[in-house]
């Protein structure tokens, strides 16, 4: 009976030891454990929040090089530079207000929907006056504008113009669709684009000097 009750000892120790260590690690390592799937969380949640963010770029840009008159060309490098430049970036998104500008916001639905994906929050506006208003009530750290709006083809140099009399910082991006680079950036403009990468280059280079 005493060999039977050691035997069972003798198979009960080496899983018990086990046990016991394992309640050591957790003990001294806890914190460091945490904080491992904590990252390993983060990643996976990043990754797929960058995916969503891929699709509507890839929709942008189909969207634009359809456009004969735009002559928008997005090389795959490109694309794939501006997706790491953003993954490097994420957390500058977060809760940053931006006013997009435009007399027609449903062509910029894909763009729209990738600034929300990384966590950004859009308002818009359809003219000047209501851009404006929203202006003196709010505190936007972006404003994206369009150029011209219905059969006005300076309507975003004039809305600039009036933004600059009561506000010098705001940074204010052209997001236009015809689009002539020798022209340059209006004056008092912080960039103009018709690419949908260059818009996040843009938007990243805006908020990265704000928020210095």
């Amino acid at each position: 009976m005493e060999k039977e009750t050691v035997e069972a000892l003798g198979k009960l120790v080496p899983p018990l030891l086990w046990f016991i260590l394992a309640i050591v690690v957790l003990l001294r390592y806890d914190r460091p454990i945490r904080e491992l799937l904590s990252n390993l969380s983060h990643f996976k949640f990043m990754d797929m929040e960058l995916s969503f963010v891929r699709n509507s770029i890839d929709e942008a840009i189909e969207v634009a090089e359809k456009a004969p008159q735009w002559k928008v060309t997005v090389p795959p490098r490109a694309k794939e530079q501006v997706l790491n430049r953003v993954k490097q970036h994420l957390q500058i998104f977060r809760d940053v207000q931006i006013l997009w500008v435009d007399d027609r916001p449903e062509n910029n639905r894909n763009e729209s929907r990738m600034f929300r994906q990384l966590k950004a929050e859009i308002d818009t506006a359809t003219n000047t006056a209501d851009a404006l208003s929203l202006l003196r009530k709010g505190n936007y750290d972006l404003v994206i504008s369009d150029m011209a709006r219905g059969d006005e083809a300076t309507a975003g140099l004039k809305f600039l113009a009036q933004f600059r009399r009561a506000n010098q910082t705001t940074p204010v991006i052209f997001y236009i669709g015809e689009f002539d680079p020798d022209k340059g950036v209006p004056g008092g403009g912080f960039g103009i684009t018709n690419r949908p990468d260059e818009l996040l280059h843009l938007t990243l280079d805006a908020l990265e000097r704000r928020k210095q």
